[in-house]
């Protein structure tokens, strides 16, 4: 009973997943299921110690729910077994929760208002940058660079509003009516985060050129594109579109997304990779 419970307890912790593309594997999720699974005997064994006459089989479960309650806190705290690629596994459910909340909660003040929508961008954004790592890091190995920025000076305050951080910057959400300066009937074809989230790059044909719309910095920017119409580059920018199964080819997606990858890299030192959905209109 105590191990349905158990199983049961670890899946209803995955309802409140806005999407069932972030379903992954959690270890944290299992442990935390194990650790109140382990409560819930000690707890019902206690209402109910007449449950077995022998006081060996009492105190033996006393002692291994409270082995399976201490160990399973120990490893919730410690993350000890949580690496890479499980680190991200376990971040999306849980940036998924924040999407739902920040998406559906009734707000009226408008400071909240634009906070939830930030928080949905940044949730959708970092959702997609794990999907295409946990990918890349399987495929390709682990990245141990330690190159970093250079140290911070001091400056005026002119400067420091000034200054762009570059490594911050990533492909924001397209509103409609943004996508239609471009598109006057709307994109052919669009990248998006997830399945659900607004396009985060638009794609049509404008005097029979391929183009792209992108959003960086709170600016819309026009890329051109190259003779096989999945990699688009403006000056000092390159963005890549390939089908997240290795294959180079999105030629005949249809309105039903497919997995797909966006590679960004900008020449001011930005290179960023995110996992989404790609669709186009029949």
């Amino acid at each position: 009973m105590i191990a349905t419970s158990t199983v049961v307890m670890f899946i209803l912790m995955y309802l409140n997943t806005f999407l069932w593309t972030h379903i992954f594997w959690s270890e944290t999720r299992a442990y935390m299921a194990i650790l109140m699974g382990g409560v819930m005997a000690i707890i019902m064994l206690s209402f109910m110690l007449a449950m077995y006459s022998s006081k060996a089989i009492n105190a033996a479960i006393f002692i291994g729910a409270t082995v399976a309650v201490a160990g399973s806190l120990w490893l919730v705290r410690s993350q000890t077994t949580v690496g890479d690629t499980s680190y991200m596994r376990a971040m999306i459910p849980h940036h998924s929760i924040a999407i739902m909340t920040s998406g559906r909660a009734n707000i009226e003040d408008t400071r909240v208002r634009k906070l939830a929508d930030g928080i949905i961008f940044a949730q959708d954004k970092e959702i997609a940058e794990m999907r295409y790592l946990i990918n890349d890091i399987e495929a390709s190995g682990v990245t141990t660079d330690e190159s970093g920025d250079s140290p911070t000076q001091i400056v005026s305050l002119e400067e420091a509003l000034s200054t762009a951080k570059v490594a911050r910057v990533d492909a924001e959400f397209l509103k409609d009516e943004e996508i239609k300066q471009l598109f006057p009937d709307g994109a052919a074809c669009t990248f998006n985060y997830t399945t659900k989230s607004p396009a985060s790059l638009a794609i049509g044909n404008v005097d029979g050129a391929r183009v792209a719309l992108v959003k960086l910095s709170g600016d819309l920017v026009r890329l051109d594109a190259d003779a096989e119409g999945q990699t688009f580059m403006t000056d000092g920018a390159t963005m890549q579109l390939n089908a997240a199964d290795g294959s180079s080819s999105l030629e005949n997606v249809a309105e039903t997304p497919v997995d797909a990858t966006l590679l960004l890299e900008l020449d001011a030192g930005l290179s960023a990779g995110y996992r989404g959905f790609y669709s186009c209109k029949s």
